[in-house]
């Protein structure tokens, strides 16, 4: 019987690729997809007005009161609440809830967005000016209802493993804070950075460029604040 010879031994079994497991769980990918919508709705024009001596123009939801950046920040939150397994899959009821709070909030700020925008067109027919709400401002509506009803789904379908004791671990307190931190600064770092970028550039060049900034670097800049966060607690001896 032959036997591999010692010079050349035998090579182990390839393992089999698997996706990663927020791609094979078909709620997350729900919630993925109707974050995409909403985050899609969101940076696109939202209002189409129409005035006397200037014609059509439209605004977007980053202008006055910057609506869509608030559900931009919600949006890139919720990705990572989503997006990690530790926590998809935590005992702790504020993360596994965070999809459904957060998804909430956005439909709020949607909510509220289209009651100012409302006011507005009726206050241009004093001068003889009109508006309308323009398909991207819905589209933004159907995702946060999808991630909020997914959102739901998740933590009705996680109670059984849930804990509503309020004592949660250092290291995922520090994680959690220097993840959020990232991604407000990330998101704002890209903001600053496509204004000296864009200049005085035409609207869609600015805001196509505000968007892959504001959210490639959020989601960078919540990974390396939570790794930032979760190591720096764990310094202190916590878990």
């Amino acid at each position: 019987m032959d036997r591999p010879s010692p010079r050349f031994p035998e090579l182990p079994a390839p393992e089999a690729q698997r996706l990663p497991a927020v791609l094979r769980d078909p709620l997350r990918l729900s919630i993925l997809a109707g974050l995409l919508v909403m985050l899609i709705g969101d940076v696109m024009p939202w209002f189409r007005l129409w005035l006397p001596g200037r014609g059509f123009f439209d605004v977007s939801g980053f202008e006055r009161a910057g609506d869509a950046g608030l559900v931009l920040e919600l949006g890139l939150v919720i990705l990572v609440l989503t997006w990690a397994d530790q926590a998809w899959n935590s005992r702790t009821t504020l993360l596994v809830a965070g999809p459904l709070l957060l998804g909430t909030a956005c439909v709020i700020v949607l909510r509220v967005a289209w009651a100012a925008g409302m006011s507005y067109i009726r206050s241009l027919a004093g001068s003889g000016g009109y508006g309308s709400v323009l398909p991207w401002f819905w589209l933004a509506v159907a995702g946060a209802i999808i991630v909020t009803v997914g959102g739901a789904i998740a933590l009705w379908r996680a109670r059984g493993r849930l804990s509503f004791r309020v004592g949660v671990s250092r290291v995922a307190i520090g994680g959690a804070i220097g993840g959020v931190a990232g991604a407000i600064g990330g998101f704002f770092a890209g903001v600053q950075i496509s204004d000296l970028m864009a200049g005085d550039d035409i609207a869609w060049v600015s805001t196509s460029l505000l968007v892959l900034l504001s959210i490639a670097l959020g989601f960078v800049g919540a990974w390396i604040g939570a790794v930032i966060g979760a190591g720096v607690a764990r310094s202190f001896g916590g878990r």
